[in-house]
């Protein structure tokens, strides 16, 4: 099993479930950022290497502190003569290295797993790819939107209709999170057995997995959606914000309808599909009478399932997400992020702090990780002064 000591130049912390962990982060952009900012969030002592003049991520408003904070930085040259050496010698002393990308990215390198793990049998190596190594598509390029129309999610989200360029990345976070669940599972095999493991984490195959019951309904002869319902949808408020509605059962539904004193639409809850567009157009009849916040005043601690559609900036000062501590600054500078959803407490129910450290400097660690990983003063110089790192 592999043992590793934390340099002195490590990120500011050492506490979290995951502090006993060193991660290499090979990868490039979200699929690895999301993955390995949760790792970093749980206490694992993240190395992130990025090219000398900085990966693509640093140039998007927000995405450093996002997705970077509490890691280090080193600066490397994957594609220069040393690098294979240097990863070599970089990986004798973590536990999980993470990489994105296309499979046979960094293999042409003589950086992959086979060749890593042979020297070190405990190493944990975590692949991110669009559609795993053995996909018929493995060297097809795309980005998140590509994902989601490969994994089916598009079609169920879209309907009939051409749907709006998602503002957001979708199916990578799905992809992020697999692969940590996979990585901690192989930690935790690793420690028991000794014995690393190849962890292969498709993006597209985690995004089909929301769909397992879709899935399951079509195999057996069925639709693969559940259909439109008039009382599952959003509908505009008089001020022209959104409320959603999901009163899709009877006790929903009768709460509902009696909180708009509309009791003649209490038999209407499964109405057949023919007569959905009637009952939606009574629907938005009546959200059309007030604001969105005042239905949501009414509703929102009702049966009724009524609730309100936030922007990122209702957020910033949302009741729950203050009560939950859900954002947070980093080092009182101001900045505010998102903490990772995950809370732990003691058996007395006090909860642990969270408070990570600011997103690094390129290559701020680079010289400390290099000194952690045996090289000299003399090599790291040389190394500096080929433009390695």
């Amino acid at each position: 099993m592999t043992t590793t000591t934390p340099s002195p130049s490590r990120a500011p912390g050492g506490a979290g479930p995951l502090a006993h962990l060193t991660v290499l982060d090979l990868s490039r952009l979200h699929p690895g950022a999301y993955c390995t900012g949760m790792l970093a969030d749980l206490g694992a002592d993240v190395v992130r290497v990025e090219p000398p003049g900085g990966d693509q991520l640093r140039a998007i408003p927000g995405a450093p502190a996002a997705y970077h904070r509490g890691k280090r930085s080193l600066t490397l040259d994957l594609k220069h003569d040393r690098a294979p050496e240097i990863v070599r010698r970089l990986v004798a002393g973590v536990d999980v290295v993470v990489e994105s990308g296309l499979p046979a990215a960094l293999r042409a390198q003589g950086i992959d797993h086979s060749t890593l793990a042979a020297d070190h049998p405990a190493l944990v190596w975590c692949s991110i790819t669009g559609f795993g190594p053995d996909s018929p598509y493995a060297g097809r390029a795309g980005h998140d939107i590509s994902f989601l129309g490969y994994s089916g999610l598009l079609s169920l989200m879209a309907g009939d209709t051409v749907p709006p360029t998602p503002d957001f990345v979708l199916a990578v976070p799905f992809g992020a999170l697999v692969a940590v669940v996979g990585i901690l599972s192989a930690v935790a095999a690793r420690d028991r057995t000794g014995q690393g493991r190849f962890v292969d984490a498709s993006i597209v195959d985690s995004a089909t997995w929301i769909l397992g019951e879709a899935v399951a309904r079509v195999a057996e002869g069925g639709q693969a959606g559940w259909g439109e319902a008039a009382n599952r949808r959003a509908y505009r408020a008089a001020d022209g914000r959104l409320v959603t509605l999901a009163a899709a059962e009877p006790r929903t539904w009768g709460a509902f309808c009696a909180a708009v004193d509309r009791p003649d639409l209490a038999d209407r809850v499964f109405v057949p599909p023919e007569e959905q567009d009637a009952l939606a157009g009574e629907l938005a009849a009546i959200f059309a009478t007030q604001p969105a916040e005042e239905w949501v005043r009414r509703l929102g601690d009702t049966a009724a399932a009524v609730g309100p559609v936030l922007t990122v900036t209702d957020l910033l000062d949302d009741p729950h997400v203050q009560a939950r501590g859900s954002i947070v600054e980093l080092g009182g500078d101001g900045v505010r992020v998102l903490r990772t959803p995950v809370r732990f407490a003691d058996a007395g129910g006090a909860t642990e702090p969270f408070a990570p450290g600011a997103p690094p400097t390129l290559g701020e660690h680079t010289d400390g990780a290099l000194t952690a990983a045996g090289f000299t003063a003399d090599e790291i110089a040389t190394l500096h002064r080929d433009g390695a790192v």
